[in-house]
């Protein structure tokens, strides 16, 4: 009987702690899943909202927001990306000349290789889409 209900006990403890892993909030990373959020970037006039992450995206994430990103980055630029959901180190060269490039410098909010909210609604601004 006892033996019983340790194992029982164990169930549940495995149970519990694996339905808390698969609990994502919408500020964690997700292989297949981007979690959007309207913005307004105050640096653009009117009062348009863009979709963009709930996160920044930067070097080392990797999930489905990062391969929206990139395909954004493609769509505007060539197949310059490989879409594999990894910010690496083309992603964040890409997402740094943006940054510095004059079509997008006055409303991306500065050069740190980061795709946040300002960055992406910029580009999203500037090339009339959003692909998520």
């Amino acid at each position: 009987m006892i033996r019983a209900q340790h194992i029982a006990a164990s169930c549940t403890a495995i149970a519990l702690a694996a339905a808390s892993l698969l609990a994502a909030t919408p500020a964690e990373a997700s292989p297949g899943v981007c979690y959007l959020k309207y913005y307004n970037n105050p640096l653009i006039p009117g009062n348009e909202q863009f979709l963009v992450p709930e996160y920044n995206l930067s070097y080392g994430s990797n999930d489905y927001c990062v391969s929206g990103w990139q395909r954004q980055i493609n769509h505007r630029f060539g197949e310059v990306l490989t879409v594999d959901s990894v910010f690496g180190q083309n992603t964040r060269a890409w997402t740094r000349l943006i940054q510095d490039t004059s079509t997008y410098s006055w409303c991306a909010g500065g050069v740190d290789g980061i795709a946040g909210p300002k960055t992406i609604s910029c580009f999203e601004y500037e090339n009339g889409i959003s692909i998520w």
